[in-house]
């Protein structure tokens, strides 16, 4: 019976939210440009997504919740613009992640130990529609506003490029850094990115060392070729600390990558490529030396093609197949190889299901898997 209260659960969720999403509201208070009140230029918005999730692996598994039904990232997010002029307005957003099983206390579908919620996100900036777009905080960093999210489209991902792989990604960069400014202006056909890492505290790895970020930066771009083809380029360097009592030591984290991306009708074709350099956590015993993998690099590609139905209870089917493979030079001797089957279908305008099969061939002697999230996206 343990088993069929996730579902349970979820579907009460989605009863409750549906009639309130269906009616009213995503945006809460809508900006008036002609209104002369002090309100007036204010929006606030709420979004988010919930997603039960389950996972089957060949052979034993420890995490037992996995297959049991556990919570697959669930976030909720909250969005704020007050328009200063006709071009100009200062906005802002906090995005919070959610362990639903954990908070509903359902134990064995969750991993003991966990986050229950934590902040994904948290920052605010000003934007004009001629100077670009300045921001401060907790925020999507350079590398995965520019390389990561072209591959960020399927369920089990994140094993090559660097927003998975890194020490943790809210501290060293690349995927949501916090105390970090970003900027990002368009001018033509290339929007280009910019930015700065701020000092950070201490993360423990929980393994008796720690991680300082004492500053960083990066730039990229995007390069529309044609309407339909984008070429990307990203470079980032991160300066940090590794310490461990009495000994500690600093690295330059580098990261560089590349990414093509087409999309020609109903297709989306991507394929991206990094190199990193001291930016892996070494796979072998570490020390403050040696804490990270030295050089490296990971590719990625996808390719899914939408089939639109239109039905009412069926809108699309995405079948997609997706790759990717890491390797770690030096004396790692580390290889991961993966293949991704699988298809997205689009039940309705907000709710969709993704089943997707994992292949691993791994140094580490991955299991192969197969993958069910539900999204329910508001």
């Amino acid at each position: 019976m343990k088993k069929l209260y996730l579902p349970a659960i979820y579907s009460s969720l989605f009863a409750m939210l549906a009639p309130t999403i269906a009616h009213a509201e995503i945006t809460l208070l809508e900006q008036n440009k002609k209104g002369d009140s002090l309100l007036s230029p204010l929006s606030f918005s709420v979004g988010g997504s919930i997603r039960p999730e389950w996972i089957w692996t060949n052979g034993p598994n420890p995490n037992k919740y996995y297959s049991r039904g556990h919570d697959g990232g669930s976030r909720l997010r909250f969005n704020t613009d007050y328009a200063l002029s006709e071009h100009t307005s200062v906005f802002g957003q906090y995005e919070w992640g959610i362990d639903f099983a954990h908070a509903l206390g359902m134990h064995g579908n969750y991993q003991p130990g966990g986050d229950r919620d934590r902040q994904r996100k948290l920052y605010g900036g000003i934007k004009d529609d001629r100077y670009g777009t300045l921001t401060y905080g907790h925020q999507y960093g350079l590398y995965y506003s520019v390389i990561g999210l072209k591959s960020d489209v399927w369920d089990n991902d994140g094993h090559a490029g660097a927003t998975g792989i890194g020490i943790q990604g809210d501290y060293d960069g690349a995927n949501r850094p916090k105390n970090s400014i970003m900027y990002k202006n368009t001018f033509g056909p290339v929007t280009l990115y910019a930015n700065y890492l701020l000092p950070e505290d201490d993360y423990h790895d929980g393994s008796g060392y720690d991680y300082r970020r004492n500053h960083g930066g990066g730039l990229g771009f995007d390069y529309a070729i044609t309407p339909v083809l984008t070429w990307s380029a990203a470079f980032s360097n991160t300066e940090a600390t590794i310490k461990r009592e009495p000994e500690e030591k600093k690295s330059q984290q580098q990261i560089s990558g590349t990414a093509l991306t087409w999309q020609p009708g109903n297709w989306y074709l991507t394929s991206t490529a990094s190199y990193y350099r001291d930016f892996v956590p070494s796979t072998r015993e570490r020390s403050v030396d040696h804490y990270f993998a030295g050089s490296g690099y990971g590719l990625e590609a996808f390719g899914g093609y939408t089939f639109n139905i239109e039905k009412p209870f069926l809108k699309a089917i995405q079948p997609y197949i997706a790759a990717d493979t890491l390797r770690l030079k030096s004396d790692e001797n580390f290889h991961s190889n993966h293949v991704y089957l699988g298809a997205g279908t689009t039940i309705t305008k907000r709710l969709s299901v993704y089943i997707e099969r994992t292949i691993a061939t791994t140094t580490d002697k991955e299991a192969d898997s197969t993958w069910m999230t539900f999204f329910y996206d508001f």
